[in-house]
């Protein structure tokens, strides 16, 4: 042996020593450990088995309590609002409490549960009675029937509200004051009874034979390892150890038979003021309790506490060489093994953990590329198991890696597909073939919370040692949904707002045709197609009246890139001719071809109007030319008037008052009246010319609109009256802040002879009123208002007409000008003027200005 060999053998051997003592060691010692763990753990496994019995049978004993008194609190209940009591209630009458009898007593036969049913009035006289005997019930004759309102459960229970059960305490019934052989554990349970009309009419009565809980609870107590017994508050056993301790608070010579005397105080103290419910082990033993307040859980009413105990004496110590000797056994076994074993795994130690590391590498190499994959990746077998996911699918569904796996790939699929999907993958198993799932289709993934999302799948099938595999590749298009669906609605809604234009809008292409490719809806009414169809396919070219309008359009179009309303005359498909407004824009398509979009507006009312209103202008101009030939002549007129007939009227008024200053002695009276007539007359004239030059110059007078403050102008006219005839008194009433938009001397004009008439029709009053105002409603009104003579409303149309008079020149004088001036400013404001009087009542004179007329 070579020196090499020999090293690399010793070499070999340390090192098998060394990993073989390494593992050995460790798993005698744990071995060790693992026997006294044994020992401890099933010391303590005995122990614990023993406890989570006492506390399951204290749970049950409980449970069965609640049951109990949850049937008793219900039948309670049920026959305080038993439809046969309150039609007897309601009807009182024989037949109906037979029936109620008839009901309790089949009630009673069927239950096996209650000693006596009872249903006693609010004066506690019993009116029926069902007493259990000899395993019937029986009816209690009516004279047999007692009154029980002394009792005190009696008044208690009719002191309660509806709905609320009183129970008494568990005692032993009694018969005169002595307990009853053989002895009857009886619980009473009573609630009132309410009629139909909300009025208490007495109780029910339940007597249950308490001895069918004792005996669910003994037979609980049967099957655990220790005893179960149940006490009062006071500590004295309904359900104890023997029966010679039971019921001692019930007989004088077993007072002092109680649970704290038998097991101490200190551990009866403990119950009472510890928790609901506890365990614990002492010397004497395991115990373990729960407090139970019968009534609680229901919402009844009582003073009823018990306790429940399960007592298991100390017996540990005495089984503890039972399971002792086969853990020492085993242990002699064992350690010669784990020698044996210990060289096994020396040997292939190294091996092994080489493998797994290199499978653990690889493992995770793959598991790294498999949850960084950008889709949701889900790996199922021929049955539809999920057996493995990545990351990405348990984001997207909302599972975690536990929740999904194992579970059916259904799972993720929506409900509405699920019926179908399991035949869809025994059909794709039968041909594993890689490809996309379900083309063509809609396909949506399920998260955890319901919500869908859409998907597409693509599958591939793996064969592995397992068996068949397929790979589910899930991609979320939900943001490509979206996408489709609002390019779908902008598309959508343009469309809409195409087909509701009132215009035309098209495209088409200048070739020689010139058909239509797209129109909307308002083209087929313009050119009164049958269809959209037709008009598609009718060519675009032969519908202009002239074919040069649509090559100069066209070339317009090319050479700039877009027109905008260019007029041209078409006709429609039934032949009418129209004028029409062309915009369009030239495009090019992917292949590079030219097209047109455009729009087409039919302008033959437009047209028509324009004709119509260069006509009226036409006819304006006319007109405008003849009425400033008129004025011109209107204005020598005026001048003619104001010269040439001023002068004799003058003369003849001058030498007529010269005659009757220097030669009024040489004249009879006669003359001298006859000179005054003519004085009289020639001012009239003089007074009449001079309203119409007024008259004339308002006509002519252009407007010139600013802010008037007609208060202020009123009070000045007004002021200027009184001068002229201060001898009259006259209240003026004239509202302050009037301010109108207009011509100050034109209203001033109106505002003159509406006050001047005012104040001339009042002058035979004997306390003459005017009063100025306006009112604000839509448009303000203005008026003049007085208490004179007034006017007949029958001759209103006659109001403002030029020398019209409604009253004698000799009652009171005017030339019949004033109102007609007043009427032409009010229309050159836009403005109206109207009035209303009644004869002697006086007049009221309104008018509104076209304040918006500067505009």
């Amino acid at each position: 042996m070579t020196p090499n060999v020999w090293n690399l053998k010793n070499l070999w051997s340390g090192y098998f020593a060394w990993y073989f003592l390494r593992l050995c060691l460790p798993l005698v010692l744990i071995l060790i450990a693992v026997l006294w763990l044994l020992y401890r753990t099933q010391l303590a496994a005995t122990l614990m088995i023993m406890q989570t019995n006492e506390q399951q049978s204290v749970q049950l004993g409980h449970q069965t309590i609640d049951a109990v008194f949850g049937v008793l609190q219900g039948d309670a209940l049920y026959l305080a609002e038993h439809s046969s009591l309150q039609q007897w209630l309601d009807a009182d009458n024989p037949a109906m409490r037979s029936h109620l009898i008839d009901d309790f007593f089949a009630f009673t036969r069927h239950r096996h549960l209650y000693d006596q049913v009872l249903f006693l009035d609010t004066n506690g006289q019993e009116k029926i009675r069902i007493n259990w005997a000899d395993g019937q019930p029986s009816v209690v004759p009516t004279e047999q029937l007692q009154n029980k309102l002394n009792y005190r459960y009696v008044q208690n229970t009719l002191a309660l509200d509806e709905k609320i059960v009183l129970m008494s305490p568990f005692e032993l019934n009694t018969e005169h004051d002595a307990i009853e052989y053989p002895i009857k554990p009886t619980i009473r349970l009573s609630t009132p009874v309410f009629d139909s009309k909300g009025q208490k009419r007495g109780l029910i009565v339940l007597n249950y034979r308490g001895q069918r809980l004792l005996k669910r609870l003994h037979a609980i107590s049967e099957q655990s390892q220790g005893e179960l017994w149940l006490l009062n508050a006071e500590g004295y056993w309904l359900l104890g150890p023997r029966r010679e301790v039971e019921w001692g608070f019930m007989y004088p010579d077993r007072q002092r038979l109680r649970f704290d005397r038998e097991y101490g105080r200190e551990i009866w103290q403990s119950i009472l003021n510890g928790p609901s419910h506890d365990q614990w082990l002492n010397e004497k033993g395991l115990f373990t309790y729960a407090k139970i307040e019968p009534t609680k859980p229901q919402g009844n009413v009582g003073d009823e506490r018990w306790i429940l105990v399960a007592y298991v004496p100390s017996v540990i110590a005495r089984d503890v060489p039972t399971f002792t000797h086969p853990l020492v056994i085993t242990g002699m076994v064992l350690v010669p093994l784990l020698i044996l074993l210990s060289w096994i795994i020396a040997y292939h130690a190294m091996r092994r953990r080489q493998a797994e590391a290199e499978a653990q590498a690889s493992e995770a190499r793959f598991r790294g590329l498999f949850d960084s994959a950008p889709d949701a990746i889900v790996i199922v077998d021929r049955n539809g198991g999920i057996t493995l996911v990545n990351a990405q699918a348990e984001k997207w569904f909302g599972y975690s890696h536990s929740e999904l796996m194992g579970q059916p790939v259904e799972q993720l699929v929506p409900e509405r597909f699920r019926e179908r999907h399991p035949q869809n993958r025994r059909n794709y198993i039968a041909k594993p073939i890689i490809r996309p799932m379900g083309a063509g289709l809609e396909l949506y993934g399920r998260r955890k919370d319901g919500s869908e999302f859409p998907v597409e799948i693509s599958l591939s099938p793996l064969e592995t040692d397992q068996g068949l595999r397929v790979i589910s590749i899930i991609r979320d298009i939900s943001t490509r949904k979206q996408t489709e669906e609002a390019q779908r609605q902008i598309r959508s809604r343009y469309q809409i707002l195409v087909n509701n234009l009132p215009v035309g809008v098209y495209r088409n292409r200048p070739d020689e045709k010139g058909r239509f490719l797209e129109i909307n809806a308002a083209m087929v009414d313009i050119f009164e197609a049958e269809s959209i169809k037709q008009l598609l396919s009718y060519p675009f070219s032969e519908l202009y009246c002239d074919p040069v309008d649509r090559k100069t359009f066209i070339d317009k179009v090319m050479s700039r890139g877009h027109v905008n309303g260019e007029e041209v005359r078409l006709k429609t498909l039934r032949g009418r001719e129209f004028h029409a407004a062309l915009t369009a824009v030239m495009k090019r398509d992917a292949t590079g071809e030219v097209y047109f979009d455009g729009i087409l507006e039919d302008i033959s009312l437009r047209k028509e109007g324009e004709r119509k209103i260069q006509l009226l202008n036409d006819s304006l101009r006319i007109r405008s030319t003849e009425l400033e030939a008129i004025n011109h002549e209107l204005e020598a007129f005026s001048y003619s008037v104001s010269h040439d007939l001023r002068a004799p009227l003058r003369a003849i008024d001058g030498f007529s008052r010269t005659l009757l200053n220097d030669y009024a002695d040489q004249l009879d009276d006669k003359g001298r009246d006859r000179l005054h007539r003519v004085r009289a007359a020639a001012q009239r004239m003089a007074d009449l010319i001079d309203d119409l030059l007024k008259l004339s110059r308002v006509t002519r007078t252009e407007v010139k609109w600013e802010s008037v403050d007609l208060t202020q102008l009123c009070n000045t006219i007004i002021e200027t009256l009184r001068q002229d005839q201060p001898e009259r008194i006259v209240q003026f009433s004239v509202q302050p802040g009037m301010v109108a938009y207009g011509d100050a001397r034109l209203l001033r004009v109106v505002m003159e002879n509406l006050l001047s008439n005012a104040w001339k029709f009042t002058s035979r009053c004997a306390e003459p009123i005017i009063e100025v105002g306006c009112d604000d409603n839509q448009k303000t009104t203005y008026y003049v208002q007085d208490n004179g003579a007034g006017f007949d409303m029958a001759y209103a149309d006659k109001l403002f007409g030029a020398f019209q008079r409604l009253h004698d020149t000799g009652e009171f004088p005017g030339t019949g000008i004033g109102l007609a001036t007043a009427q032409r400013v009010i229309h050159k404001h836009g403005g109206r003027i109207w009035a209303k009087s009644a004869i002697d009542q006086g007049a009221t004179f309104y008018f509104i200005l076209d304040e918006n007329g500067s505009d």
